[in-house]
């Protein structure tokens, strides 16, 4: 059985609780090919893994349904609604990051013609603060160099375009049990293991596959990682991932040493929360996206935006939004136009 990157546990799933028994076995097996097939030579490996599978099945649903409903991402919506205007510049540049964006041009590369009305997409950006000296009035009084606090928003990324909010949300929750399971597998990369040539071909071979599951960003990377130039052909990596697996197989493995990948596997995706959280974060901002304290008499906007935190250092915020298909900028032509540039350079 290969790791399918575009396949989908939660298809009928969108509420927390008890999932039926198909669900969690495609679970379970998508954990053990996405960290180390052999498990399944362990004796009850899936008895083993299904509380684990389910505590993290439970918590990526109630994680992604504890994000707000869809905004509207347009003009009339950048007017009313303070988080747009805090993110974007303008409503210009909201339109380019909806047009331009990865997320959007590979979705319209296999997107039904014509397009559906409306769309759905995550939308994740990067918070910075800044610590600037600034003016401020008080009272009547013009006071300059006033330490202030500027926020700002940066990677913007559109992700995960449907059709319709559920199936937007339903692949947020296959992208946030796929990073638990690349977490388990890299956190068996890590375990240290006794210097012999079959162990060490052993984590060589699992680094390799941790390599194939970033770069094809299975996981929440597109939200987080650099944003990739060329596309990447899923099923090419599929087929390098299929050979490793081949070859991983051929390996020997004790059964000592499958028993401790499993138990890894399991305290991994059954502590969801130590890898991966959300955490609300409060604003409240005037036009220049300056704090602004609560008993200010300035005209500001209070909000407050969902933060996707991963491990120590990776959060952004996020949200769902739609917008009409017919805000889309016509796309660039880069060949027509890397054509135009040469015939004027001759």
């Amino acid at each position: 059985m290969a790791f399918r990157f575009l396949h989908s546990i939660f298809a009928g799933a969108s509420q927390p609780g008890k999932f039926d028994k198909e669900l969690m076995l495609r679970a379970i097996e998508r954990a053990v090919d996405g960290t180390d097939p052999r498990l399944r030579a362990v004796s009850h490996y899936r008895r083993q893994l299904w509380n684990a599978v389910e505590r993290a099945i439970d918590f990526v649903v109630t994680f992604v349904n504890t994000l707000p409903p869809a905004i509207v991402a347009d003009r009339q919506g950048y007017m009313t609604d303070p988080r747009l205007r805090a993110l974007f510049a303008s409503p210009e540049s909201l339109r380019e990051i909806l047009s331009f964006s990865d997320g959007v041009r590979n979705y319209l590369k296999q997107a039904p013609n014509p397009l559906p009305a409306e769309l759905y997409a995550g939308l994740g950006a990067v918070r910075l603060e800044k610590n600037v000296l600034g003016i401020d009035l008080d009272g009547e009084i013009l006071r300059r160099d006033v330490p202030q606090t500027v926020v700002n928003f940066c990677d913007h990324r559109l992700v995960f375009l449907t059709d319709n909010e559920q199936d937007t949300r339903r692949e947020l929750m296959r992208r946030g049990f796929d990073y638990l399971v690349e977490t388990a597998l890299h956190h068996l990369t890590a375990s240290r293991v006794q210097k012999t040539q079959l162990e060490q071909q052993q984590r060589k071979l699992l680094l390799q596959k941790a390599s194939l599951l970033k770069k094809a960003q299975v996981g929440l990377e597109s939200l987080t990682g650099p944003t990739t130039l060329e596309p990447v052909d899923l099923a090419a990596l599929e087929q390098q991932l299929q050979t490793l697996e081949t070859e991983l197989g051929q390996l020997r493995a004790d059964s000592a040493t499958l028993d401790k990948h499993l138990a890894k596997v399991a305290s991994t995706l059954g502590e969801p929360e130590k890898y991966l959280q959300l955490e609300s974060i409060p604003l409240t901002l005037d036009h220049t996206n300056t704090k602004v304290p609560a008993d200010s008499p300035r005209v500001a906007n209070s909000m407050t935006f969902q933060e996707i935190v991963m491990g120590k250092d990776r959060r952004l915020a996020a949200l769902f939004v739609r917008f009409p298909s017919s805000e889309l900028l016509p796309q660039p032509d880069f060949f027509k136009e890397a054509n135009r540039l040469l015939q004027s350079i001759r």
